[in-house]
């Protein structure tokens, strides 16, 4: 161990040997600072220690060097400078800033977080000091024999030079990747990781295709994810740097003449279909209405041929740095960096968490998703009786209502009898007519209702510890299907289609894609599917950034709902909803 992680507020901060010294310049440049901070074993000669090079310049090919944090291992005895042997790289790219550390939330922003709350285990990273924001943790891979470099990205923290979006920082990463690859302390195998911006960047660097980017591994973020929701929008949180401020200190100024990149602007599949490396990619059913939708899909879509998608139902950056998540990792990197463990080979592709409670869940594996096993069942929603029924679609034809500018909502109810376990995409076709409006927003509740009705709740990012099963989002206009994309359980909306009109008072169908979840149903419990103008449907949650407590949502959306809304079902609307079930799993010994 590099540090002390005690729980709670009293942890101390690794002990380093600090030294400062100043990195020759080249172009008349101000000198960059670089520091080394090395841990060092309390007994001699029987530890891997940690040598750490901050504002290491990264030449990029257009004359700007980007700023790195570089973290290598330092064997008993070594002199600084001297190279022990050769090293994978694991490689970030960092939109927040390197020198963010968990350990200063309470410096940086006024309280204690992100750092305060977010390990699930007292040795958690999170609530120690010396871990970047949101990437791999240092102090346990550079023991384990690798290399760790943090980048500051053009126009962000200690890398000078403009932004140009996230979109454009493939010609960077290629760069950099092929530094880190020619370095003397590197094995010329470099790997990239990271949570939210730090996985969605990975995609534009494989698309890059590095020769030397040997591995990826995107943790619950995927291009344009945060922007997704059916047309539904602005987004009003959260608001990226108004909620979490980036400094912006170049260590050196840029040349006076750049080239930078300039943005990719494809599609989502159309990147996908370029990467190839293996990946390791994390999708989780607690992030909707941030993330979860395209990392799904990137599994589904990205073309290599060694691929995992490792699937979970709880808090982001806890699960991130838990042991079990952790270990996985590094069966992964110790295989495609190292080649000296091939056990991730037997690991089936999918992981995935079907979840009881907020505090209970299994794990299943499969070879594919969504589960090939998967059994598609067809619910009818009947106005009469607010159910879900499996009988097909009512005879008689029925209308229910709700406000659609206030907590109102309706909600159909399957109880089942017998235990159902749900893993998948849920479609939901609806027939809507907005009264007083030319356009509806829908918003779309999953939830699940023990034996005596009360709900279920569980761990989700958008409202911790409250979150419902699953979330869908439509704007009535954006209804526009991709027919070649759309499946029975998972309608494709057409995101560049014209709107569609929409008359007050006239009835549409419309198609409602639903995030995937995976949630077990127990004999007796109901699944319940609840229709509102507002986030969370009757739930009355207050917006804020970061969200922490119960009744907060750290989601917020710009709507334009008016007046009601009036959902019609039976005779000729054939309102449904289909669900995904799987069966149980044999026992094993």
């Amino acid at each position: 161990m590099t540090e002390d992680t005690t729980r709670g507020g009293d942890s101390e901060p690794p002990k380093y040997a600090d030294t400062n010294r100043a990195t020759r310049c080249d172009g008349g440049r101000a000198a960059a600072t670089e520091s080394r901070d090395v841990w060092e074993s309390p007994v001699e000669g029987v530890a891997t220690g940690i040598s750490k090079e901050t504002d290491v310049p990264i030449p990029m090919r257009d004359g700007l060097e980007l700023a790195g944090n570089v973290y290598r291992p330092e064997e008993p005895g070594e002199e600084f400078g001297e190279v022990p042997g050769e090293y994978p790289v694991i490689m970030e790219f960092t939109g927040w800033g390197k020198d963010i550390y968990w350990g200063q939330a309470q410096e940086l922003f006024g309280e204690q977080w992100p750092g305060t709350g977010v390990g699930y285990e007292p040795w958690s990273p999170p609530v120690a000091h010396s871990c970047t924001f949101e990437s791999e943790n240092p102090n346990f891979w550079v023991p384990h024999g690798y290399v760790n470099i943090v980048v500051d990205g053009r126009g962000f923290g200690r890398s000078p030079g403009e932004f140009a979006g996230f979109e454009a920082w493939g010609r960077d990463m290629y760069d950099a990747i092929e530094w880190a690859a020619r370095q003397p302390w590197s094995n010329g195998k470099v790997g990239m990781s990271g949570v939210s911006i730090l996985s969605i960047l990975q995609y534009y660097a494989a698309e890059a295709n590095p020769p030397h980017l040997e591995a990826i591994c995107p943790w619950q973020g995927a291009p344009d994810d945060l922007y997704r929701h059916g047309g539904i929008g602005p987004v009003t949180s959260p608001t990226s740097t108004d909620d979490f401020p980036v400094p912006n200190d170049p260590a050196w100024p840029a040349p006076e003449e750049t080239n930078p990149p300039t943005p990719d602007p494809r599609s989502e599949d159309e990147l996908f279909a370029e990467i190839t490396q293996p990946a390791l990619i994390c999708g989780s059913w607690s992030s909707h209405g941030l993330f979860s939708r395209g990392d799904f899909r990137a599994f589904r879509n990205i073309a290599s041929e060694d691929k995992w998608l490792y699937n979970h139902g709880r808090e982001k950056w806890a699960t991130f740095y838990e042991t079990e998540a952790q270990a996985f990792r590094k069966r992964f990197f110790d295989h495609f960096l190292k080649g000296t463990d091939s056990r991730i080979l037997d690991e089936k592709p999918v992981r995935a968490e079907v979840r009881d409670s907020l505090r209970s869940w299994s794990v299943r594996t499969a070879d594919d998703f969504p589960l090939p096993e998967t059994q598609y069942r067809t619910l009818h929603l009947d106005g009469t009786d607010r159910s879900l029924t499996d009988r097909g679609t009512p005879a008689r034809a029925s209308a229910v209502s709700y406000d659609a500018t206030t907590t109102d909502s309706v909600a159909f109810e399957h109880t089942f009898e017998e235990e159902t376990a749900l893993v998948g995409y849920q479609g939901l076709k609806l027939w809507v007519a907005p009264e007083d409006a030319a356009d509806a927003d829908l918003f779309v509740t999953v939830r699940k209702l023990d034996r005596n009705g009360d709900e279920v709740k569980f761990h989700g990012y958008s409202a911790p510890l409250a979150h419902p099963v699953a979330l869908g989002f439509l704007r009535l206009s954006h209804r526009t299907l991709n027919a070649a994309k759309s499946t029975r359980w998972e309608p494709f909306l057409e995101r560049d289609a014209d709107p569609e009109p929409v008359e007050p008072g006239d009835p549409v169908a419309c198609q409602i894609p639903i995030r995937p979840s995976g949630t077990r149903y127990r004999e007796g419990e109901t699944l319940q599917v609840e229709v509102s103008g507002t986030l969370f449907g009757h739930e009355d949650m207050t917006e804020t950034y970061p969200a922490r407590k119960r009744g907060e949502t750290a989601l917020g959306l710009e709507t334009i709902n008016e007046g009601e809304h009036t959902i019609h079902t039976g005779g000729e609307y054939d309102s449904r909803l289909v669900i995904p079930e799987v069966p149980p799993e044999p026992p094993t010994r």
